[in-house]
C-alpha cells in the first residue's frame, strides 16, 4: 500500500512543482529581451532572419530595434522561369526601430494572465529601412524588391512560452520612399503584415 501511495502521489507532486515553476515563469518580464526571429511578410514573398533587442522603458512602453537579412522569393518572371518553375531570389539587409505601447498589459497583469516578457497586444510606430538587393539567384535587379524606407503604424500581438516566441502584426504605411532606380519597380504597398516565430536568448 505504501508503494502504491508513492506511485500515485509522486507524479502529482512533480506536476504541481512544474506548474508552480511555470506560473512563476509566465509572470516575469525582463527589462532587456534578446531574440532571433524568422518572419514572413505580406504582401509578396519576403522572408527575413533577424536579431531583435527590446528594451522596456516603462511598464507598458518598449523600444525595439532589429537587424537582419531579407530574402525576396518570386515564383514568376520570364516564360522560361515559369515553365521550369524556377524560383527567383534576391538578398538584402534591413533594419528597423519601433516604439511599442502594450495597451492590454496592465489588464492582463490584473487578471493574473500570462504576461511573460510582455505577452500582450500592442500599438506601435515603426521606422523600417530595406537595402537594395545585392545577391541574385535566377533574378534580375530590375525585377527584385528594391530598397526603401517606410514608416508603419502597427497593431500586433506577441506571445512567449518559455523560449519560444510568436508574433503577428500589421498596419498601414504612413510614409514611404523607394530607392529603386528602375521606373517600373518603384511601387510600394500601402500596408504590411508579418508572421514571426523565434527563440528568446
Amino acid at each position: 500500500m505504501k508503494h502504491l501511495f508513492l506511485l500515485l502521489f509522486f507524479p502529482t507532486f512533480c506536476i504541481a512543482q512544474k506548474s508552480k515553476n511555470v506560473d512563476t515563469y509566465r509572470d516575469s518580464i525582463d527589462n532587456n529581451i534578446y531574440r532571433v526571429v524568422a518572419t514572413q511578410y505580406a504582401p509578396g514573398y519576403l522572408y527575413s532572419l533577424s536579431f531583435q533587442y527590446e528594451k522596456r522603458i516603462i511598464k507598458s512602453l518598449t523600444l525595439l530595434a532589429q537587424m537582419g537579412t531579407g530574402i525576396d522569393v518570386q515564383h514568376f518572371g520570364n516564360l522560361d522561369n515559369r515553365l521550369n518553375k524556377k524560383n527567383q531570389y534576391a538578398f538584402s539587409v534591413f533594419g528597423s526601430v519601433e516604439s511599442r505601447y502594450y495597451f492590454n498589459l496592465a489588464h492582463r497583469i490584473k487578471k493574473e494572465k500570462a504576461v511573460h516578457n510582455i505577452s500582450a497586444f500592442y500599438l506601435s510606430l515603426q521606422e523600417f529601412i530595406l537595402s537594395n538587393p545585392f545577391i541574385f539567384v535566377n533574378q534580375t535587379a530590375s525585377n527584385a524588391t528594391q530598397g526603401n524606407i517606410q514608416t508603419f503604424f502597427n497593431l500586433g500581438w506577441q506571445k512567449q512560452y518559455q523560449s519560444l516566441y510568436l508574433h503577428v502584426y500589421g498596419g498601414p504605411s504612413l510614409f514611404k520612399k523607394s530607392f529603386s532606380k528602375y521606373e517600373n519597380n518603384k511601387y510600394l504597398d500601402e500596408w504590411q503584415m508579418g508572421f514571426a516565430i523565434g527563440l528568446v536568448l
